[in-house]
């Protein structure tokens, strides 16, 4: 006769997901695209304001 353990499995197995994975995953890149994205425009303003002052100081 096989006994069987009566401990408690210590692993997330049983309840793995790949949609909740995937999903979870494409909220991430989509945020850091966002955020990579509102970067880029920000830097962009910036080095259009100050190419503007330096137009003006050049007048």
């Amino acid at each position: 006769m096989v006994e069987r353990c009566q401990r408690k499995r210590l692993t997330l197995t049983p309840h793995y997901d790949p949609r909740v994975e995937d999903h979870v995953i494409n909220d991430v890149l989509s945020a850091f695209k966002s955020f990579e994205d509102e970067l880029v425009k920000a830097e962009e303003e910036a080095k259009r304001r100050v190419e503007e002052e330096k137009r003006r100081v050049e007048e």
